[in-house]
């Protein structure tokens, strides 16, 4: 499969940006592309950056160490607030992105381009693809989260949409009373278990 910088197909669904093409998505809002070398470049979904806004601070993983699908392998900083991220496969961290490291609001400005987080070698891919979304299916899994997230604004803090209408940039940061580890719970670690196995 093609490396690519940006998506070929991306659709707009309530102001998140989707890609259906060339990108895996993974439960937690990650992303998954392979390399034309067989290394997979990570990075966060569009979902995310709208629903968390610019983060202040990163902890990426290092360089060497070994992380497997739906574990926490990275974090996001905002105001003193901390959102971990799940791997969206198994394997060694082959290269951290040092434009992000150094302007973490570089993935909230491009999450699926210049944004991207770290680059694996993985180690059981074809089983970890399994588990993630892939085309049309990414589009149809963002709309179902827009729902519920949309649900939970309604009910929360009484925000709702214009028909038609698109989600705001920076959900959090409009709306705080949604509560940061409500919503990091609710959609980036969705998979996390507390009797983690390795596999």
């Amino acid at each position: 499969m093609k490396s690519k910088s940006i998506p070929a197909q991306i659709k707009d669904v309530f102001g998140f940006k989707v890609p259906t093409s060339d990108y895996y998505l993974h439960r937690g809002h990650t992303w998954a592309v392979i390399e034309d070398n067989g290394q997979v470049r990570v990075g966060l979904d569009d979902f995310s950056q709208k629903l968390m806004g610019p983060a202040d601070g990163l902890k990426l993983p290092e360089v060497g160490k070994v992380y497997y699908q739906d574990h926490i392998c990275m974090s996001l900083l905002r105001e003193g607030s901390k959102a971990s991220v799940e791997a969206p496969v198994d394997g060694h961290v082959a290269e951290i992105n040092p434009q992000v490291q150094q302007r973490p609001g570089l993935i909230h400005e491009d999450p699926y381009g210049a944004g991207w987080l770290f680059k694996v070698q993985p180690i059981n891919l074809q089983r970890n693809l399994e588990n993630l979304f892939y085309g049309e299916p990414n589009a149809i899994w963002i709309d179902q989260e827009a729902h519920r997230l949309i649900y939970i604004m309604d009910t929360t803090v009484g925000a709702t949409l214009p028909s038609g209408g698109t989600v705001i940039d920076d959900v959090i940061g409009h709306y705080p009373n949604l509560g940061w580890r409500r919503m990091v719970k609710e959609f980036l670690l969705t998979n996390v278990t507390k009797n983690w196995q390795k596999r």
